[in-house]
């Protein structure tokens, strides 16, 4: 019975460690990297206009 107590516990601290971690995980990403603006750019030209 003890060492299933144990074993509860360790389980518990590994997990809740794991989670304490992954959720202070700081985002390391550049926000200049992140713009949705540099993939579609509008130029004006539609296919109707192209016609």
């Amino acid at each position: 019975m003890k060492l299933k107590k144990f074993l509860l516990t360790l389980l518990l601290m590994v997990l809740s460690t794991g989670v304490l971690f992954g959720c202070a995980a700081d985002d390391e990403e550049d926000p200049a990297t992140n713009d949705d603006s540099t993939e579609q750019q509008d130029t004006g030209d539609t296919e109707e206009d192209q016609e």
